[in-house]
Order: C-alpha cells, then structure tokens, then sequence
C-alpha cells in the first residue's frame, strides 16, 4: 500500500496511490479517517465508493505528521564515510541531527537554493515513516514500529553545514529538501536491501543498498527511541551512499534549473526541480 498526503488547492487531504502511469489516482480516506497519523497506526483498505483524485490534478505534501519529529543519521554508509573529512573512524553509535518539518517540499514541488549561498548539495535516502509509538523499542521490535519507507533529498547547504561542529545550520534552510511521492508500506517493502540511486539531470550520482548501512533500520529505530519516543508520523532518514556533490572534482551544487531524482526501489521516485530564493526589495537575504 502506497500512503501519500497530498493538496488540490486550498484543500489538503490524504489517502492511498492506486495504480500506476497516467491513469495513476489517489483514493482520499480523510473523509472517514480523522488524521493521517491515525492512517499510518491502522492502515485503511480503500473502499469503491472513496473519491479518487487523478494524480495529475493533485500537487504531492511530505508524507510525515503535522508536528514530526524528523531525525536525520549521518555518515552511515561507510563509503560516504570514507569520502568525507568529518566522519567518525568505526563510529560505535550512530551520528545524529534533527531537521524540521518545513526545511522539506513534497514530491514535484522544487527545492529553493537559498538567496546568496551556492553550495546546496544533494542527498538521497531511504528513510523511515514511524507507524506506531513507543520508547526503548528492542531492534528485534523495530519494524513493527515502522509503517513504511520513503525517499528523502536530505540537501544540505555546505558553507552553513561547515560554520561548526553542529550541522543544524546546513540542514535546515526552508524548504531546501523533499520527501515523498508517498510512504510505501513496510509489507509491500518487505525486509530485503533497498537500492538508493540519485540522479542529477538524468545522471548517476549515488548509488548502493541499505544492506551496507553502518547501523540497520533496526538498530537505529532502537537507539532513537532509546532517547526520545517515537510517534506515528515521526522521520528517521536513514543516511546517503557516497557520491555527493561536494566531493566531485570540482565541487558541483544544486543551481536553478537542475532536476534531481532518488529512486528507492519497491517505494518509488522522488523529483524535485531548484530554484533560487527571491530577493524581496529592502529584505535582507
């Protein structure tokens, strides 16, 4: 089952993606489920009487809840590690940092390059969309946590990310990154290696399997929940293959005009556009 929240409009609803190509549509169940975290804690069969709203005529919101806690893990790919100057040697924990909810657009809709800064760089993920709540979950538990994976373009403005030790500053610039089309539910996923492949423009950028993160989907839904509960709608994105644009010779950013994909196989692909932040006369950037 595919979960997607989505707007046409000024309406925001939410609901399952039925089918697939042109003729791709949405049954909307905010009619008859009172939120979307109560969608992804009980996933709801789509009945013949639901409306359906063609995907052309809708415009794709992150799927994660109106108040998420987003977690971001870094460095978990040893060859991405091995590319960076930052990472941790056999980290024994994971690398963590938050995002906000409103540092990510949704599937189609273009990331902003922030006005005056060129260094907004591409990450693609696997991440994870929390289901059901819990504290201190045990790795063996974790997947009954999760109700699904999505994609992530976990973009990072550089020159920021680098003012300190801390990469909060980098990851959260509004609207810098996306997530979506939708969640792909966790029993049509299955247990198996994910394959994560970026595309700049149609180009290979980052490509591997989740079989060769550092700390699994498991261990990490176990350590983050260790320290904070988790709730239905909550974010754990997984971290990026090597393969990032700040590590191409020469260094290569995100500019207006660019089109990036992150494919996670058995979920779907996630496009985004860029563009640069408007300049308001008089507004400081």
């Amino acid at each position: 089952m595919r979960i997607a929240r989505f707007r046409t409009g000024a309406s925001s609803g939410f609901g399952v993606v039925l089918g697939d190509g042109p003729d791709q549509r949405v049954a909307r169940l905010d009619h008859r489920v009172p939120s979307f975290e109560a969608l992804l804690a009980d996933p709801v069969t789509p009945r013949p009487d639901d409306p359906r709203v063609p995907v052309a005529d809708l415009a794709w919101e992150p799927p994660i809840g109106d108040h998420p806690k987003v977690v971001c893990v870094g460095f978990n790919y040893a060859a991405h590690a091995a590319e960076s100057t930052r990472a941790p040697e056999e980290p024994a924990r994971p690398t963590l940092f938050a995002r906000f909810g409103d540092s990510f657009v949704g599937a189609g809709t273009p990331v902003v390059r922030p006005a005056g800064e060129d260094s907004l760089d591409w990450e693609g993920e696997a991440a994870l969309v929390i289901g059901r709540a819990g504290r201190r979950i045990p790795a063996a538990e974790a997947w009954s946590h999760v109700a699904g994976v999505t994609g992530v373009a976990e973009n990072s403005v550089r020159d920021w990310q680098l003012h300190s030790t801390q990469a909060t500053a980098g990851k959260n610039w509004h609207r810098s990154g996306a997530v979506g089309p939708w969640l792909t539910t966790t029993d049509e996923v299955g247990d198996g290696p994910l394959r994560v492949t970026t595309r700049l423009n149609g180009a290979v950028v980052q490509d591997d399997t989740t079989d060769h993160l550092t700390f699994s989907f498991a261990e990490l839904v176990a350590y983050v929940s260790t320290f904070t509960p988790l709730r239905p709608g909550d974010l754990i994105a997984t971290g990026t293959p090597r393969g990032i644009g700040l590590r191409q010779d020469p260094p290569r950013f995100l500019r207006p005009g660019d089109e990036l994909e992150v494919e996670v196989s058995g979920v779907g692909i996630l496009r985004h556009g860029v563009v640069d932040e408007p300049v308001l006369a008089g507004v400081g950037a």
